[in-house]
């Protein structure tokens, strides 16, 4: 259950974020622990037209930097959340972000791996480790494209990062002064 267990801390770190998260929420997070950001990142020029825009459009909201811009997203600590807003907060290059982001080796995530993610996800909600409906997560199962946010969920600026653990994925977010 170990896996299990740091997947059910992912998820309750997302709720703690999130506390409107739905069931599209959890599809997104599961989905982008496992295929990370790569089908964003197929198109290079308009990724990186889209974090300029998003960072323009940026305020300060608040949000705390002490416990860093990243977010980690699955149960081997690997794959992150890397926020926006915290990255400008800490002054990070908006340029030097986008050209990590570009140049990180693709996850290369597999579907039967996200089919196992999602069961432990509905054993989670039976076992009343997480507050959602298990015969509605089973129901809306593991759709092929990549999930959006719910309604519910608010403001969310955040690209993802595929490797934390990698020694040059590590290196690059210190130069850029993202942890």
């Amino acid at each position: 259950m170990g896996d299990k267990t740091a997947w059910l801390d992912v998820i309750e770190t997302e709720r703690a974020l999130h506390p409107g998260m739905g069931v599209q929420d959890l599809q997104k997070l599961s989905y982008q622990s496992v295929f990370g950001g790569d089908h964003l990142l197929d198109d290079p020029i308009r990724f990186a037209a889209g974090v300029r825009q998003e960072w323009d459009r940026l305020e300060d909201d608040g949000t705390p930097v002490s416990g860093g811009a990243l977010q980690s997203i699955d149960p081997d600590g690997r794959t992150a959340r890397i926020h926006l807003a915290v990255c400008r907060a800490l002054g990070v290059d908006v340029e030097g972000l986008i050209e990590f982001l570009v140049g990180q080796d693709r996850k290369d995530g597999r579907r039967s791996e996200y089919v196992r993610r999602w069961r432990e996800t509905i054993d989670l909600a039976a076992a009343g480790a997480i507050p959602f409906d298990p015969s509605k997560l089973a129901r809306v199962g593991v759709p092929a494209a990549p999930p959006h946010h719910g309604p519910g969920y608010g403001a969310a600026s955040y690209r993802i990062v595929h490797d934390i653990a990698d020694a040059r994925t590590a290196g690059a977010l210190r130069r850029l002064g993202a942890r």
